[in-house]
This record gives C-alpha cells, structure tokens and sequence, in this order.
C-alpha cells in the first residue's frame, strides 16, 4: 500500500469516526447502534482488516500494546486525576443551568439508556470504551500518520479527528456553544495524549489517563443525570 493511499484511507477512517457517531445518535438515536457503529466496526475492523491488508497485522498490534511500565504508568494516572477533577467540575458547572439535567436524561433515554442498564454503561464507557478509543486512535492512526507525516502534524491531525465527533455528542447534549468549547478542551487533550503516546509508546499511560477522565463523565451522570437510581 502507498503511502498516499495509506495518508488518504487514514483521513476517511477519521471522517468515518464522526459519521458512525453521527449516524448512531442524531439518525437512529440509539447507543447500541451507535457502539456498534463506532467500536466494533471503526475501533476494532478497521485497524485489523487495514493490518491484515498490508500486512503488519501481528507488528501493529503487538506495537499498539507495547509493555507497562512503571514511569509512564504514574505520569497516565497523575494527569487522568487531573481530568477527572475537570470533568467532574465542568460537568456540575454545566448542570447549574435549570432544567439541564432533566434534559440530559430525556436525551440520554431517548437513545436508549434508562435507569436499569445506566451502572452497566457507566463501567462499560470507562473501561471498554476508554480501551478502544486508546488502541485506535493513538495506537494505530496516530503510529499510521507517523509514516508520512511529522510528529507534530500527525498529533494534531489525529487529535483533530479524535476530538470531532464530540462535537456531535456534547453539542446535542449542551448546545452547539459549549459544544465548540468542549470539543476544543477534547482536542487539547488528544494533543496531550499524543505527546504522551510518543514518549510512552505503550497504551497503558494514555489508556488509564483516559480511563479516569471518563470516570469524571459518568460520576456526574450517575449522581446528578440519573441520582444513582
């Protein structure tokens, strides 16, 4: 596969991303349409059949893992306490508008998230979600723009297409005007954990900083969306 060729499917996957997010919740407003959309067919066929396409399949997700180690992990989880802070304050920032939380939770159980399945999905976008947005978007379009492009470029492109399909998420849930705030805040983040892929190569720093700045989006939910109920 040329490089051009590899360039120019790694924009269309990144589209891809935003478009099965888009088509799950504003389309079909549905979560299982939409992790189905996003994490099995985006996250998890798209980096396989592209590694079993030219053949690096066994090399690209060994690379993807790589080993934990001790340094990275304690610079993952320190700045992953930092997000989850933030997004825990933010998300009650936000929530101080009247009606705001009564809105969310109609939004949310439109798609089809009541109160029944809400714990399960709370542990299933902190840990499997966190996990496979990780391993696609650092792990493999970033390490892929990496062949054609500069480090700084290829963290920026990556964390471009990484943080626009929260802008469909955050502006269906808080307006379009914080959306375009929030998705600038994800973007900055993606930058971070960019930087950090590059001098951690292994998924667990980013993946555990992650996993806790996700932790700080449902705590809210759970609390204050759906009062733990």
């Amino acid at each position: 596969m040329t490089y051009k060729r590899s360039l120019l499917l790694l924009v269309g996957y990144g589209f891809g991303a935003s478009l099965s997010i888009f088509y799950g919740l504003v389309e079909k407003q549905s979560l299982f349409v939409t992790f189905v959309g996003f994490h099995v067919i985006v996250c998890l066929c798209i980096p396989l059949l592209h590694g079993w396409w030219d053949g690096t399949l066994r090399q690209s997700w060994l690379r993807a893992w790589g080993k934990i180690e001790r340094r990275g992990t304690i610079f993952g989880l320190a700045f992953g306490v930092l997000l989850l802070a933030a997004a825990t304050g933010g998300f009650w920032i936000l929530l101080q508008t009247e009606g705001r939380a009564d809105t969310i939770r109609r939004i949310l159980e439109l798609w089809g998230l009541n109160s029944r399945w809400v714990w399960w999905f709370s542990l299933y976008l902190v840990v499997v979600n966190s996990l496979l947005e990780e391993l696609f978007w650092r792990g493999f379009v970033l390490q892929r723009f990496l062949h054609t492009l500069s480090r700084t470029v290829a963290v920026i492109l990556t964390s471009f297409f990484y943080s626009l399909y929260h802008l469909v998420v955050s502006s269906v849930l808080f307006g379009l005007k914080w959306g375009c705030w929030i998705t600038l805040l994800v973007f900055l983040v993606g930058m971070v954990w960019g930087w950090m892929k590059g001098k951690f190569p292994s998924v667990y720093p980013t993946w555990f900083s992650h996993l806790l700045a996700d932790l700080g989006l449902v705590i809210p939910i759970l609390l204050w969306i759906y009062g733990a109920g």
